[in-house]
Parts: C-alpha cells; sequence; structure tokens
C-alpha cells in the first residue's frame, strides 16, 4: 500500500496521507478496529486468531468510550463551519457519531477522514 507524502503551499510542511483503511497512530485496519468496537468480533471467535490480543480491545473501547464527546463535539463543529449546519443542530443533544455507526461498515473511516482532514485529532 503506498502512503504519499504532501508539502502544504502554505506551511511549507509535509503531511502524510493516510488511507480510509488505516487509523491516525494504530497498528490496525479501521475495518478491524471497528468490529471490534461493534462487538462483531471478540477474542471468543475462532477466525480472530490474527486479531489483537484482549487488552488491545478494550483499549479501543475505552479509546472510543472516551473519546465520544469530543467526536460529536468535532463533527458538529465540522458541519457548521464548512457544511452549514445550523446553530441550533449545534446545540442539539443529537449525536453524529450514532447515527453514523448506525450507517454500516466503514463509519469508523469516514468520521477519522472527516475529524483528521478538517485539522483535528483525537488523543490516543
Amino acid at each position: 500500500m503506498l502512503i504519499r507524502r504532501l508539502k502544504c503551499s502554505h506551511c511549507k510542511r509535509l503531511h502524510t496521507e493516510l488511507p480510509d483503511v488505516l487509523a491516525p497512530y494504530k497498528h490496525y485496519t479501521t475495518e478491524v478496529i471497528e468490529d471490534v468496537v461493534d462487538a462483531v468480533i471478540d477474542s471468543d471467535d475462532l477466525a480472530t486468531e490474527a486479531y489483537p490480543c484482549e487488552a488491545t480491545m478494550h483499549r479501543w473501547n475505552a479509546w472510543l468510550f472516551y473519546n465520544q464527546l469530543r467526536i460529536d463535539g468535532l463533527l458538529k463543529s465540522v458541519g457548521y463551519r464548512r457544511l452549514g449546519f445550523s446553530e441550533v443542530f449545534l446545540k442539539s443533544g443529537l449525536s453524529l457519531l450514532a447515527g453514523i455507526r448506525e450507517t454500516g461498515a466503514g463509519w469508523l473511516g469516514t468520521i477519522l477522514r472527516v475529524i483528521y482532514n478538517a485539522g483535528n485529532f483525537l488523543p490516543a
């Protein structure tokens, strides 16, 4: 897999362009992380022998739980600034993360792309 490095014309710094299948600072694909978080796979499955250990799966679940509010806030902020969402929606208690997760496979790559491409990040 080719991972491109691009030089910004404004700040003159190099930036790494990660494909949708990779999550920043994670060693597994977004598909594997997503399946663990959505409880599609767990340590009891025979097919998961090549997947991460229980401690790693626990850390991913904790990472998502810890970042839920931040993810919702960042998604709403990007929606307000870039997509024209109203202030009413911005202040609402609706969870964009929950809505995107309901769309099915690929939700993790989508939210990470939106967050990181907008210049934000999620703590590890």
